[in-house]
């Protein structure tokens, strides 16, 4: 097994973890405007100095090329911050696993990478996970439809961020593109402001503290999955790890939920979510196959 496989895993449990914390937020009354403005700029602080680790000139040239990542993160992470408020931590939080498969097409068709027998099988089981954990959440009418399609569509946007962050950061300075990449989210996410309202912005006290812990959690798993595909170039296998995320969300419902207002461990019963269990432990089987065949 590869070390740096280790830490896509650490990621997973932080974004399932932080999914939890940003669903207590919604119910304490913060909105869509907190999930992504407030976070993102956030992101952004948090992500600059990692430009003082670039050995090298920032290819001014290229700038467009971390603007563009940034724009595909910010349509993944508004329609991740939708997914939360209208579905359960259990469903939305597994859907993205189906980012497996996005990630191996577009890295396949748009840019030529080989993928072993072994990625495109685990790729597989995790989605077929993914799928079966999905299908339990038909139970509420064209909002549950809206939690799927959201869901699918954030899982898109972050498969393509992960590509292009793997073949065109390398090239540009790992560090240097992470860095100006959330930069331009910050300032790309400050941008809606307009849309929502200055008014928005406004939520009750007791929001506060779990949106500033649910952006920490963003921000802590963010640069953990950025740095690791960046780096070690295998976006593939680093997100069937990561995948695992649904797994974690699971776990976390069913035995912390309750402390953070979660009842999804009641609401849902236990044949759905021993079929959501079912189809986490496939994800599982995924991330054990790929490490097993050394992750790339």
């Amino acid at each position: 097994m590869n070390a740096y496989l280790l830490l896509p895993l650490l990621a997973a449990f932080a974004f399932a973890l932080g999914s939890l914390v940003y669903k207590r937020a919604f119910q304490e009354g913060a909105g869509v405007v907190h999930g992504v403005v407030v976070n993102n700029v956030i992101l952004g602080v948090l992500f600059l100095p990692l430009v003082a680790l670039e050995g090298r000139p920032i290819p001014w040239s290229d700038w467009s090329r971390p603007v563009l990542t940034a724009l595909a993160f910010l349509l993944g992470h508004l329609l991740n911050v939708v997914s939360l408020r209208v579905g359960d931590v259990s469903v939305a939080t597994p859907l993205l696993g189906s980012k497996v498969i996005f990630v191996a097409l577009i890295a396949w068709l748009g840019f030529g990478t080989r993928l072993s027998a072994s990625q495109w099988l685990a790729a597989a089981c995790a989605t077929a996970g993914v799928v079966i954990m999905g299908l339990t959440d038909f139970r509420r009418g064209g909002r549950t439809g809206l939690t799927t399609l959201t869901a699918l569509g954030c899982a898109a946007a972050f498969s393509l961020t992960d590509t292009l962050i793997q073949v065109w950061g390398g090239g540009f300075g790992v560090w240097s593109f992470l860095a100006l990449q959330f930069a331009a989210l910050a300032g790309l996410s400050a941008g809606l402001l307009p849309f929502f309202g200055l008014a928005s912005l406004r939520a009750p006290a007791r929001a506060w503290p779990w949106i500033i812990a649910g952006a920490l959690l963003s921000a802590v798993q963010a640069i953990i999955i950025t740095s690791t595909i960046a780096l070690w170039q295998d976006a593939p296998g680093v997100n069937v790890v990561y995948a695992t995320r649904g797994l974690w969300s699971i776990a976390l419902v069913w035995t912390v939920g309750h402390w953070l207002k979660n009842d999804e461990r009641h609401s849902v019963g236990p044949r759905k979510m021993g079929l959501r269990v079912a189809g986490a432990s496939l994800i599982l089987g995924a991330v054990v196959l790929t490490t097993q065949a050394g992750g790339r």
